[in-house]
């Protein structure tokens, strides 16, 4: 009985430290989530064709993703590229875009899991103008869970 009531408190743990926050965002009439949660934690689940790519990714310092980099964070959390496409958008990092994209390989080559802890914030109109006109972010190994306000204020003050 005790060992069923501790996996139950760590399933209820595992549940709430997750960044499974999507809000909607009525923007012109257009609904869609804001904030969304990496989908795909192991490389296993990552079609072949952009694993090769890894290389091409993170090479630059640009905050306009390559065609590479934004179809790979457009798979890893499952973004429907009919309604938004990363590839060709300014993406912010909240910390650095060549690291998260050196961590991603070096996990790969140590057959680890991708990047942890990552979640990808979609800005609406009055976002993107506020941040700098940024598109979306990236925000990973964050200690908290960061509101899409905070987000854009850190863009902000980076630019």
């Amino acid at each position: 009985m005790n060992k069923l009531f501790i996996i139950i408190c760590l399933e209820m743990l595992v549940l709430s430290c997750s960044l499974i926050h999507k809000s909607s965002s009525n923007d012109n009439g257009m609904n869609r989530q804001q904030i969304h949660e990496l989908q795909v934690r192991n490389f296993s689940e990552i079609p072949t064709d952009l694993l090769e790519d890894l290389d091409k990714m993170g090479m630059d310092s640009s905050s306009i993703l390559n065609e590479y980099e934004g179809r790979y964070l457009n798979f890893i959390f499952k973004i429907d590229t009919n309604n938004f496409n990363l590839v060709g958008k300014k993406v912010g990092f909240i910390r650095n875009k060549a690291d998260y994209f050196k961590q991603t390989q070096e996990r790969f080559y140590h057959d680890s899991t991708t990047v942890g802890g990552s979640g990808l914030y979609i800005f609406n109109t009055i976002q993107k103008e506020e941040s700098g006109n940024y598109d979306a972010a990236i925000v990973y190994w964050s200690k908290k869970l960061l509101t899409i306000e905070e987000v854009v204020k850190r863009l902000k003050r980076k630019d």
